[in-house]
C-alpha cells in the first residue's frame, strides 16, 4: 500500500474497521493464530435430518414477505429476521431502515412491528409519497453523518432495530454503523444488509470489520484469573465501549446482526459486587 493510499484510507475509515482491514489478502498484517478447519472426517454425502432448516415455513414473517415481495425475500433473509425478532417485535418503539425505493419493505415493518414507528431513509425525494401510518421518510444520504444525526433527533428516542439496505458502498456501510449502533436502544439489534463480494466488496472489507466486533463480544480483561469468571459481574476501567456494548455478533450470506446489550451484566447468575 503505498503512502498516499494509506494515508487516505486512516482518513475514511475508523480505527477498528483499520484493524480488521490488516487481516484483509493482500495487505500487510502480523501473524494470526487462527486454526484453519479442513473437516479431514467430513462425509461424501450430506445425511437427511429428521427435521428441515431451523425455521418452520409459514411464521408471521415469511407470511407478510409474501405479502409485500420485497426484494430481501429473495435473498432469504427473511429466516434470519425472524429467528432474531421474531421475540421482540411486539415491544419495538421505533425502526430505522436505511434504503427505502418501494413501499414493499417499509409497509411490511409497519405490519410486523404494530407498535413503532417505522422511519426511512433514501436519497430519492419520491419516496416521500411512502410516509403514512406510522411511516416516517427522511431524504438524504447515508453517508452524511450530519443528516444522519439530523434523523436521529427526528426520531425523538432511540432505534431500537436499524436496518442498512442503503448504498452498499463500503465506506457508506461502515460510516453509517459506527455513527448509529451507539445510537441505538441498550438492546437494539442493528442489521447489515449485502455484505461480501455480493456488492462488490471482494476484499470482505466490511466482513472482516463486523469481523472484528467479535473480538469485543468475547472479551476478557487481561490478567483476570479464570477461576473468578462468576465474579466477573463487570469490567474494569479502561475496557472499551465496544467490548462493555457489544454481546453478539451474527453472520448469515450476505447479512450480519450486531446485537447491543451489556457485557458482562446481561448474565443474571454472575455474583454481583456487594
Amino acid at each position: 500500500m503505498t503512502t498516499s493510499l494509506r494515508s487516505l484510507v486512516k482518513r475514511v475509515l475508523p480505527q477498528w474497521a483499520l484493524r480488521a482491514l490488516r487481516r484483509v489478502p493482500g495487505v500487510s498484517r502480523p501473524p494470526q493464530s487462527v486454526h484453519r478447519f479442513t473437516f479431514p472426517h467430513a462425509p461424501a454425502a450430506r445425511v437427511a435430518s429428521s427435521f428441515g432448516f431451523s425455521v418452520a415455513a409459514g411464521n408471521l414473517l415469511e407470511q407478510l414477505g409474501e405479502k409485500y415481495a420485497p426484494t430481501r425475500r429473495k435473498h432469504n433473509y427473511l429466516p434470519y429476521y425472524w429467528m432474531h425478532l421474531r421475540d421482540v417485535h411486539l415491544g419495538v418503539r421505533n425502526v430505522l431502515e436505511i434504503g427505502v425505493q418501494s413501499d414493499r419493505s417499509i409497509r411490511m415493518w409497519e405490519e410486523f412491528f404494530p407498535n413503532a414507528t417505522i422511519h426511512g431513509i433514501d436519497i430519492d425525494s419520491a419516496c416521500r409519497a411512502f410516509e403514512g401510518g406510522r411511516r416516517r421518510i427522511h431524504i438524504g444520504d447515508q453517508g452524511d453523518v450530519p443528516f444522519l444525526e439530523r434523523v436521529v433527533r427526528a426520531a425523538g428516542a432511540p432505534f431500537d432495530i436499524v436496518i442498512d439496505d442503503g448504498s452498499h458502498v463500503v465506506e457508506h456501510q461502515l460510516r453509517t454503523f459506527e455513527y448509529l449502533f451507539p445510537q441505538i436502544s441498550d438492546h437494539g439489534i442493528y442489521v447489515m444488509e449485502d455484505t461480501g463480494s455480493v456488492v462488490g466488496d471482494y476484499n470482505q472489507v466490511v466482513v472482516n470489520s463486523l469481523k472484528a466486533l467479535v473480538d469485543d463480544a468475547m472479551y476478557w480483561p487481561p490478567g483476570f484469573e479464570l477461576a473468578k469468571w462468576p465474579q466477573l459481574s463487570r469490567f474494569p476501567a479502561g475496557s472499551s465501549w465496544a467490548a462493555r456494548n457489544i454481546i453478539g455478533v451474527a453472520f448469515y450470506r450476505w447479512i450480519v446482526f450486531v446485537m447491543r446489550g451489556h457485557n458482562p451484566e446481561d448474565n443474571p447468575y454472575l455474583v454481583r459486587d456487594p
